[in-house]
């Protein structure tokens, strides 16, 4: 079987609706909408656990976080003796190189295990403990991680892992480019007032980006709003200089490119200002799009897997698998997700049910089976909502979630809170991770934001 590279692409605190081909139309990535024309697009992608540390450990252990542990952003627990992915890769004779500063940055060096190589980006602890740099020095790496196959490795087949952190907190995107998406008056508006109304907005005001966008005469929601969009906009072009450097180098031909997100992030939703915590749609349903090299797209059918959609439920824990499994390398016992591949092949409709879980601003977990989606939060948070609340939506009908349904569709939220407790008991038992461990940073007004 032919040997492929790998490029695989996160970029940090994504929105899957800022990316049009994905359903929303929405006009911020248009060199990612145009690789989605050659590509596999998953439009019901879920990230199975939240915020950065248990995504990501999740994407490259293909292994759900009730088995892998890592529950928490920054928390205690450190991944055991699973395997991730670039192990697996390197094991098989793959040069394995990631662009990134997960392993460097953010107490959690397991992200560096299997590399070769590790370029490391750099970057300063922000807000939520994420680790901000801008893609340009991304791509200056990435080039960096080129330049070393090209002299070294030569011919050689290879992974590559590269995180841009554009759009996560601050939204400091260049001059002009949130103009692109704001006309108004940003002075007028609400948006002190409506962070002075949640602990969490509190946080917000007492120092840091937000106090200083205030100071300087914001006040309008949407204009910070236009600030994220424009850090996606200016991602997305550092995202075409990464495509034509692999076009240059003339790769492209026998590269996988697969881009994703760890989680979205909430702009003023639900009452959730410029972070990712609770398990709504804009926080939990993340872009998934894989562009498939010629001589695999002509092995499957083109017409399966070049600007195809699919509709069928399915999660970050299917990411290892696939890969894997274009690469022809055996997929280990420990790994909970499925190939994707095989919904090409028309062997897979998507999963019955897809999870996710968060542990670090809040605990919560969450259920979705068909147009249905079930949040149960395990303890009290700071928005008032008490452990053992329910919250249950009909995305069909109610895409933004706004009207709980869980006491007038009963049946319904008992089913899917029977089919989730379920599935905690047969994986996990009474050692439930979101139970055992603690939340890692708890809310409070007492701490300054990071």
């Amino acid at each position: 079987m032919a040997r492929f590279n790998v490029v695989f692409v996160v970029f940090d605190t994504l929105r899957w609706d800022r990316v049009g081909c994905l359903g929303s139309n929405y006009p911020t990535m248009p060199s990612v909408d145009s690789l989605c024309r050659e590509s596999m697009a998953f439009t019901n992608h879920y990230s199975e656990a939240i915020p950065t540390h248990p995504s990501f450990t999740t994407m490259f252990t293909g292994t759900t976080p009730l088995i892998h542990g890592i529950v928490s952003h920054a928390g205690s627990v450190r991944l055991g003796n699973i395997l991730m992915l670039a192990e697996l890769l390197n094991r098989e004779g793959y040069v394995t190189i990631a662009v990134d500063n997960l392993a460097t940055h953010t107490m959690a060096g397991w992200f560096a295990r299997g590399y070769g190589y590790y370029f490391n980006i750099g970057g300063l602890v922000v807000i939520s403990r994420g680790v901000k740099t801008n893609g340009d020095y991304v791509n200056v790496k990435a080039r960096e991680a080129f330049d070393l196959l090209t002299r070294y490795h030569r011919g050689e087949s290879f992974f590559m892992f590269i995180h841009y952190w554009d759009p996560h907190t601050p939204y400091i995107p260049p001059k002009g480019y949130a103009e692109r998406f704001y006309k108004g008056d940003y002075t007028r508006g609400d948006l002190a007032s409506r962070l002075n109304s949640t602990k969490w907005g509190k946080v917000l005001l007492r120092g840091g980006w937000m106090r200083d966008l205030l100071n300087s005469g914001v006040n309008d929601l949407d204009y910070v709003r236009a600030l994220y969009d424009g850090e996606v906009a200016y991602v997305d072009e550092r995202f075409s200089e990464l495509m034509r450097m692999i076009s240059d180098l003339g790769l492209l031909e026998d590269t996988i490119i697969i881009i994703t997100s760890d989680h979205g992030e909430g702009l003023g939703e639900h009452n959730v200002f410029f972070d990712h915590h609770t398990l709504y749609e804009w926080d939990v349903k993340t872009p998934l799009i894989i562009r498939l090299p010629d001589k695999l797209t002509d092995e499957i059918g083109r017409g399966r897997v070049r600007g195809v959609a699919y509709s069928g439920l399915v999660q970050n824990t299917d990411i290892a698998p696939t890969i894997l499994d274009a690469l022809g390398v055996a997929k280990p016992s420990s790994m909970t997700g499925v190939s994707l591949l095989e919904a090409a092949k028309g062997n897979f409709k998507g999963h019955d049910a897809v999870y996710s879980l968060e542990n670090t601003r809040q605990t919560t977990r969450m259920i979705r089976v068909g147009e249905w989606k079930l949040i149960q939060w395990i303890r009290d948070d700071t928005y008032g909502k008490k452990a053992g609340h329910i919250e249950l939506y009909n995305l069909a009908k109610d895409p933004a979630e706004s009207r709980n349904l869980a006491e007038e569709e009963r049946e319904t939220a008992l089913r899917l809170l029977g089919l989730m407790e379920e599935r905690y008991r047969r994986i996990v038992g009474s050692k439930d991770p979101l139970t055992l461990q603690e939340i890692s940073l708890p809310i409070s007004e007492d701490k300054p934001p990071l």
